[in-house]
């Protein structure tokens, strides 16, 4: 695990960038890296991966999670390619979360799998398949430095992607741009920032927490609010994993600490 002690205070992004693995696409980085340099929102960021250095890949969504000092979460720091209600779903993923992209970080190994199979294991990821097509490939990248994690990417393609050595040099060459802005941002702006954005629940969601606090099943919640019972469940999980929750209890009791 990374700690705040054992990062750099300040690196030079240009020397550091040597270390790019070559055949990268060094005009596409150097440019990354050129707004990388100026610590942009993550917006920008999110902007510059997907329309940039990989946009002749088709790449349509970009999110960069930055593991947190304690180690218990990762939050996100720079997005682009989801909509308002899913940002704030996924603003923050718990470490031992059985995500993807958690998962990668656990493990340290990088996955690409069909947006499907995504959605037919990962249940926690429900209201994200809700907006996104489930016809092409995720991308679920750990970001290092000196062999420890600092976060991961996930990287979103409308189509399948060739699994070819420029793809994946590509990918190498963002990842350590991504690491290398990741160090130079202040480790309290990313440990806090999931904290000080506002959490939202869908209507829909609000509908289900207010029957949950009356003590309702999920059964009498879907009979009332004429849904399916997984689309109940999925909208719990959805919200468990927002506020970090475990079971229906804590759930309660976080969605009421946050004002939901």
């Amino acid at each position: 695990m990374a700690t705040e002690s054992a990062l750099p205070a300040r690196v030079d992004l240009a020397s550091a960038f040597r270390g790019v693995p070559q055949g990268a696409d060094a005009a596409a980085l150097s440019a990354l890296l050129s707004v990388l340099a100026d610590l942009p929102d993550g917006a920008a960021v999110g902007q510059a991966v997907m329309q940039g250095v990989l946009g002749p890949y088709g790449c349509d969504l970009a999110l960069v999670y930055a593991l947190r000092t304690d180690g218990s979460a990762h939050d996100l720091v720079a997005g682009y390619g989801l909509g308002q209600r899913e940002t704030a779903i996924y603003s923050s993923v718990p470490a031992d979360s059985h995500l993807p992209g958690a998962e990668a970080a656990r493990t340290g190994v990088d996955r690409i799998m069909a947006a499907g199979e995504v959605a037919e294991h990962y249940p926690l990821a429900a209201p994200f398949f809700r907006v996104r097509p489930q016809a092409g490939d995720i991308a679920f990248m750990v970001i290092r430095h000196r062999g420890a994690p600092l976060g991961f990417c996930v990287l979103g393609f409308p189509e399948p992607v060739p699994a070819t050595w420029q793809l994946r040099v590509t990918m190498d060459g963002l990842l350590a741009a991504l690491s290398l802005w990741l160090l130079t941002r202040p480790a309290s702006e990313i440990a806090g920032r999931a904290l000080r954005e506002p959490l939202t629940v869908t209507p829909r969601q609000r509908e289900v927490l207010v029957l949950m606090r009356e003590g309702h099943s999920n059964a009498d919640i879907a009979r009332q609010l004429g849904y399916s019972i997984a689309t109940v469940k999925a909208d719990i999980t959805a919200m468990s994993a927002m506020l970090g929750a475990r079971g229906r209890a804590e759930l309660l009791a976080k969605a009421a600490q946050a004002g939901l």
